[in-house]
């Protein structure tokens, strides 16, 4: 059976992204792109299963999750979102696979510009601010310059997701963990921040991530008895004045004053990722709660896939970054 579907990344976190709105089919009548085109509908105790199937990387069209626009529950909602990791299993919220749902919902008449999301996780409000965002033109004229073929792959637009209020579980607790492999192999103490925005964190600082097996570590942290559902762990390093100094010139560099962290993330049911908008989100909220830095003017957030922007308002906290698309497909599939 044939399945249409759109591949779309928020900073190298990618996802496969399968329509499921009412909109979905009336947009095929009047000759809609190819991400549009519903072609079968996935049960949902097979959800799962083609999640796994489809993300697998080198055999398939591989993805960090798979996303589903599905209609929501009553009108108080523009669209449902849903979103399965890698291994199969159901996430609760996603900063990056929300905004590339909210961009892909405002395109295809989903949703307008400024939507009401609903998540496992909760409400969720996202707005689309620009078609195409900055970061992605300035990344397109680096490339230029360095002789590159080409810069940002598909259309990027830049995404704020309001995030809502963090619950906090924990701040800068001890938890022992085995094989942490950070001074040797035997049980070492590490110091965590544990909270929910919309799904678990953990938030650990370190001096730096030389030497750092962030996959190992984390793989252990989110699988302590104290996490029975798992937790998605974040690596936070704070950014020296002369790693800010050397950024200087570079793509979307900071500006005076503005606050920068880097975040590296294990999250559950993946593995490392290249960013994770909730986590970011979580990183800079803990932060915020130790008296690190002020949330209340926008950070900037580092990740191995790009640059996320995070800041804390009196209603909540807000997630800005890119979101793209990079190419529509089909695919066979079997039950």
């Amino acid at each position: 059976m044939r399945l249409r579907f759109t591949k779309m990344h928020g900073c190298g976190n990618d996802f496969i992204l399968v329509n499921e709105s009412a909109g979905a089919s009336q947009e095929r009548k009047r000759g809609g792109r190819a991400g549009t085109e519903r072609e079968v509908a996935i049960p949902e105790e097979r959800r799962g299963d083609v999640a796994r199937a489809l993300c697998r990387r080198r055999f398939a069209v591989g993805a960090d999750g798979l996303i589903f626009l599905c209609e929501p529950s009553s009108s108080a909602y523009d669209f449902r979102m849903r979103i399965f990791n890698a291994d199969g299993t159901e996430a609760e919220m996603s900063g990056n696979g929300i905004r590339c749902a909210a961009k892909f919902a405002f395109e295809h008449g989903v949703a307008p510009r400024k939507m009401r999301i609903q998540t496992e996780g909760g409400l969720r409000v996202a707005e689309v601010l620009k078609e195409k965002c900055e970061e992605a033109e300035a990344e397109e004229e680096a490339e230029g310059k360095n002789g590159s073929a080409g810069g940002v792959v598909g259309r990027t637009s830049l995404v704020r997701v309001f995030m809502g209020k963090p619950v906090f579980k924990c701040v800068d607790e001890p938890f022992k963990v085995k094989g942490s492999g950070m001074k040797g192999s035997g049980e070492e103490e590490v110091r965590l921040s544990v909270l929910s925005i919309g799904n678990p964190h953990a938030v650990m600082l370190v001096d730096s991530f030389e030497g750092l097996d962030v996959s190992a570590l984390g793989c252990r942290i989110s699988s302590l008895p104290a996490f029975p559902e798992g937790v998605n762990v974040n690596f936070v390093a704070l950014r020296s004045k002369n790693e800010a100094e050397s950024s200087e010139g570079a793509v979307g560099a900071a500006t005076e004053g503005e606050a920068e962290i880097q975040v590296r993330t294990y999250e559950r049911g993946v593995g490392e990722t290249l960013s994770c908008g909730t986590g970011s989100t979580a990183s800079v909220l803990a932060l915020h709660r130790l008296g690190i830095l002020d949330a209340r003017k926008p950070v900037r957030v580092l990740t191995r896939g790009g640059v996320l922007t995070v800041e804390l308002r009196d209603d909540g906290a807000y997630l800005t970054g890119p979101a793209t698309e990079v190419y529509e497909g089909t695919v066979e599939i079997s039950f």
